[in-house]
């Protein structure tokens, strides 16, 4: 409890430092700005940034339509500001739905002048005449610096809902018009489908993410499960050893290959370890996003951490299970409660304990260190698997077991 104490109080302090040094970077940078060409803004050109990551994405896909089909914006000429790390994605599922695309290697922007100011050059030679930003956490330094770098005489948000309110009211100050979503911690999907409402006058019909892609028949020849080891921080990395006790129990009661994937050198490193002490078979780093989707799609489930591979098995309607550790749950990992079938999510006790504490409410839970998603076992995971398996598919051992 000490141990956990002080990881979330150095964290905090860690958090008040980037507060200062984000501002400072926002201000000097704005003031760069000054040195681009003046602003030649047409009304027909609607700019959309979403700078965010591929889960981020995948629960905003579905929406990008309404922009299109809108009687606001059908007539403008749409350019999407979108993130490189989802580009394959984009480019062979939905690149009809806007007429032109800029694409930002999101580390090159924050580390690289030269890279930054070129993105700038081409945002303000482009003549927006209204930006959207319909990112709900919206970073200063990158959607809205964009957006002040494509100089539109409307600008269009989201109340933001940084950690720190002093960079919230920095940004929502830029925007003419701010969304208020009804529901402020509801699951990403929903709230994207509330912005798109709010600004296009259209509602999706889509109730969950969904991506229309069938696999080869040769993926779906053997069954297996794909597990994705990886995730971006720490504690939300179930560790090795966990991986490792889930793989020998799913062995002992189903047949089939058990796939690991995950994304960077760290990820296949861990998915290598994994193999020689299990007999798992690694693709990690192997396959770009769009080579991995056959891979989800023809899997018997997905077992994953909190990361874009949950919305990526959700979206290809894959029996999927989330290890979690509760930060931004409602947005992320809150599936079964937002009304979309097919996904389990498994907590820490510390954040059970804590959830039931503070009864049905909702709130931003953010504490966590990494021996919380330690401590999850394998065998609650197994039983959340075995929950969204078709019953024909849990042996009747294992189904004795469990009534």
């Amino acid at each position: 409890m000490i141990f956990r104490s002080l990881s979330i109080a150095l964290r905090k302090w860690d958090s008040a430092k980037d507060r200062r040094r984000v501002l400072r970077c926002f201000a000097e940078w704005k003031a760069l700005q000054q040195g681009l060409p003046a602003p030649r803004p047409s009304a027909a050109n609607l700019l959309i940034i979403r700078l965010d990551d591929i889960g981020d994405y995948l629960l905003f896909r579905n929406h990008l339509a309404a922009y299109k089909k809108s009687p606001r914006w059908k007539q403008h000429s749409i350019t999407l500001l979108g993130n490189a790390s989802w580009k394959d994605l984009f480019t062979n599922l939905d690149k009809d739905l806007v007429d032109d695309t800029i694409w930002v290697e999101k580390n090159r922007y924050l580390g690289v002048a030269a890279y930054r100011w070129e993105i700038w050059k081409q945002l303000r030679a482009r003549g927006a005449g209204t930006v959207i930003a319909p990112s709900r956490t919206r970073p200063l330094l990158l959607d809205d610096l964009c957006m002040l770098a494509a100089a539109p005489p409307h600008a269009i948000g989201c109340v933001n809902n940084h950690v720190h309110a002093e960079w919230n009211s920095t940004s929502d100050a830029l925007y003419a018009e701010l969304f208020s979503p009804r529901e402020p911690l509801a699951h990403e999907f929903h709230f994207n489908a509330e912005f798109a409402a709010w600004v296009c006058g259209m509602r999706s019909e889509r109730g969950r993410p969904v991506i229309e892609f069938r696999p080869p028949l040769s993926h779906g020849a053997d069954r297996y499960i794909i597990c994705f080891v990886g995730a971006n921080t720490r504690s939300k990395r179930w560790p090795a050893k966990r991986w490792i006790e889930f793989i020998r129990l799913y062995g002992r009661q189903h047949s089939g290959r058990i796939l690991l994937a995950g994304a960077g050198e760290a990820d296949s490193e861990m998915a290598r370890s994994i193999e020689q002490r299990t007999g798992a078979q690694s693709i990690a780093g192997t396959f770009s996003l769009w080579e991995l989707l056959p891979w989800v799609a023809g899997a018997r489930a997905v077992i994953t951490n909190d990361t874009m591979a949950a919305h990526l098995g959700a979206s290809l309607n894959r029996p999927t299970v989330i290890i979690a550790n509760g930060v931004n749950y409602t947005r992320f990992t809150e599936y079964r409660s937002a009304g979309i079938e097919g996904v389990e999510t498994v907590y820490p006790e510390v954040f059970i304990r804590i959830r039931q504490r503070l009864g049905e409410r909702s709130y931003d839970y953010s504490d966590a260190v990494s021996a919380d998603i330690a401590s999850i076992k394998a065998s609650t995971v197994f039983e959340r698997l075995n929950e969204l398996l078709p019953h024909k598919e849990i042996p009747a051992c294992h189904r004795r077991s469990m009534s």
